[in-house]
């Protein structure tokens, strides 16, 4: 008896730490936005972006902006994935004003990666969003997980 419930706690455990969903967009574009839904959001966690430019260009992370209201983007869900996101993503975004924060030197033809787990956007409303702006169009992807234990 003893070692079925030790089992079946250790079942339970794992089952409570199940990783949370993951997303991502991709976009050739000069601006990708993933923001959250007016309300019943998640949590969002930033992981990575990746920027890769043919020409050189500069990126520029942004937070918190006037809701982007053009044009829509497809989520995609990471393999394992199977609950659709609750967060909103945006190419080309009209994301407006906010926070700029660094920006970055891609040269031509090259591939830059971010660690964006600093990033995290709360349950807040669709002023809550983190953007990726370049000065010429460019390939961004940036992934990111909602929630935890729903898989």
């Amino acid at each position: 008896m003893r070692t079925l419930l030790l089992l079946l706690g250790l079942g339970l455990s794992l089952f409570a730490q199940a990783p949370p969903n993951r997303y991502f967009v991709s976009a050739s574009t000069t601006k990708v936005t993933i923001q959250e839904p007016a309300s019943g959001g998640n949590q969002v966690q930033g992981e990575q972006a990746s920027i890769y430019c043919v020409a050189a260009q500069t990126a520029t992370e942004e937070w918190n902006g006037a809701a982007a209201t053009a044009t829509t983007a497809t989520v995609k869900k990471a393999i394992g994935t199977f609950q659709p996101a609750l967060a909103t993503a945006w190419t080309a975004s009209n994301v407006g004003g906010g926070t700029s924060g660094p920006v970055y030197n891609i040269p031509a033809g090259a591939t830059i990666f971010l660690d964006i787990s600093p990033v995290h956007l709360g349950t807040t409303g669709t002023g809550t969003n983190y953007s990726i702006g370049t000065s010429g169009t460019c390939t961004i992807t940036i992934y990111w997980t909602e929630g935890s234990g729903r898989r």
